[in-house]
């Protein structure tokens, strides 16, 4: 009879059925210091990559023995990066696009069509480009990859606005014209992923106002 070893974790959260994160400290055989992540909002697509690996650091280093509290500081220094940074290409939620040529002729015979949310945001983006006479940002077209982008007040119908991944420059008038809903976004980008690793074992994402309550109560 023979086998193979996989890996060993000394430390691991198990969130549920094939949803777990797990501290790798030998992989077949060889010493690692890794993160094995199955089945979790960090390993979504929907999630920007440098978000999921900062994600999946704090929990390494809380996995590796590292004090909640001074993680959790840091949580909250992240999330108010995430919401003054100007590299708003960062904080994008990313997609990929289909159908959006077909839902505009729809739109435009019928100005009631229920549109998916990402599909509305890139129809709002091109509207733009005619609207403020944009000729050098490229439009947006089924196959491409965009971000999309929660806006803090409503453009007709429109609730969000999307960029496409490849542009070379966001548009002035995107800067000028629109402001991004952070809170939203940092909602999504951290709090929630996050939340849903972290509830298993009994903890929750921290925010500025818990920090300062948790040092009132330990005072």
């Amino acid at each position: 009879m023979g086998c193979s070893r996989e890996i060993v974790s000394d430390r691991g959260i198990f969130v549920d059925k094939k949803r777990y994160i797990l501290h790798v400290v030998n992989s077949d055989g060889v010493p690692v210091d890794d993160l094995k992540v199955m089945g979790l909002d960090t390993k979504k697509t929907t999630l920007p990559k440098p978000i999921a690996n900062k994600l999946n650091d704090f929990i390494r280093r809380y996995l590796k023995g590292e004090e909640w509290d001074v993680i959790a500081h840091e949580i909250v220094d992240f999330k108010d990066h995430l919401e003054t940074t100007d590299d708003v290409m960062s904080i994008g939620l990313p997609k990929g696009i289909r159908g959006v040529e077909a839902y505009t002729r729809k739109l435009k015979v019928d100005p009631s069509t229920r549109l998916p949310g990402h599909v509305a945001a890139a129809i709002c983006y091109n509207l733009c480009l005619k609207k403020y006479n944009d000729h050098q940002s490229i439009p947006i077209m089924s196959g491409m990859k965009i971000k999309v982008f929660y806006i803090t007040k409503k453009i007709d119908r429109f609730k969000s606005i999307a960029i496409p991944v490849d542009i070379e420059q966001v548009p002035q008038w995107f800067l000028d014209e629109f402001k991004i809903d952070r809170a939203a976004h940092t909602q999504r980008l951290v709090d929630k992923p996050l939340q849903n690793i972290i509830k298993a074992i009994d903890k929750n994402v921290p925010t500025r106002q818990s920090l300062f309550v948790d040092e009132l109560l330990e005072f």
